[in-house]
């Protein structure tokens, strides 16, 4: 392990601080820090319109899985945002494994001419 030097845990101290108020800093207001089993979270309030019956919906749901309506939101957008990355993991890897399938089959066809046997010339 390197040991790190006094100066240069100043100054990683001093960016964590310029880094923790610019998470603060969200379309220009302030969010509020709250400590949580002793552990610090910035947590963001906001508000938004939903659809007719989408609160009524959303608050059955949240009652069936033993959650609050705003730990039901928390985890629906969560999963919804976790299938999104995992959509686009798959498709990466589709590509990979196109790209691969198709290296496979040029490496077959070099095999297969390697395999060909050698025409000896005529003699003359």
């Amino acid at each position: 392990m390197i040991p790190i030097q006094p100066a240069a845990l100043l100054i990683m101290a001093k960016k964590k601080v310029s880094l923790a108020k610019s998470v603060q800093r969200v379309r220009g207001r302030r969010l509020e820090s709250k400590k949580a089993t002793g552990v610090e979270r910035t947590l963001d309030q906001f508000q938004f319109h939903l659809p007719d019956l989408m609160r009524d919906k959303l608050a059955e749901a949240a009652t069936a899985n033993g959650r609050s309506l705003n730990d039901e939101i928390i985890h629906r957008l969560t999963h919804s945002l976790e299938r999104d990355e995992m959509k686009k993991l798959s498709d990466h890897l589709k590509t990979r494994g196109d790209r691969l399938a198709k290296v496979e089959e040029e490496i077959a066809a070099l095999v297969e001419q390697l395999r060909l046997p050698l025409v000896p010339k005529a003699r003359q």
